[in-house]
């Protein structure tokens, strides 16, 4: 399970973050910006868990699926 971080973490990473690359985020779109930006920080944190290939169904595919004729 992803580790859960307080809002006032991720708003100063999402701070300095921003500040890194240029980018100025309007007061009134800041909170909208910080709730994608915990929910992108759990997707990442689940992706960096080990997983076997069942868990990754896009290597997956139907061989004759692929080679059938339309």
């Amino acid at each position: 399970m992803a580790a859960k971080h307080n809002t006032a973490d991720l708003d100063r990473t999402l701070g300095i973050l921003m500040a890194r690359v240029g980018i100025t985020v309007p007061d009134d779109r800041r909170a909208g910006v910080l709730a994608g930006f915990q929910e992108l920080t759990g997707m990442a944190a689940l992706m960096r868990q080990p997983r076997d290939a069942a868990a990754e169904p896009a290597a997956m595919f139907d061989l004759a699926a692929v080679l059938r004729e339309h």
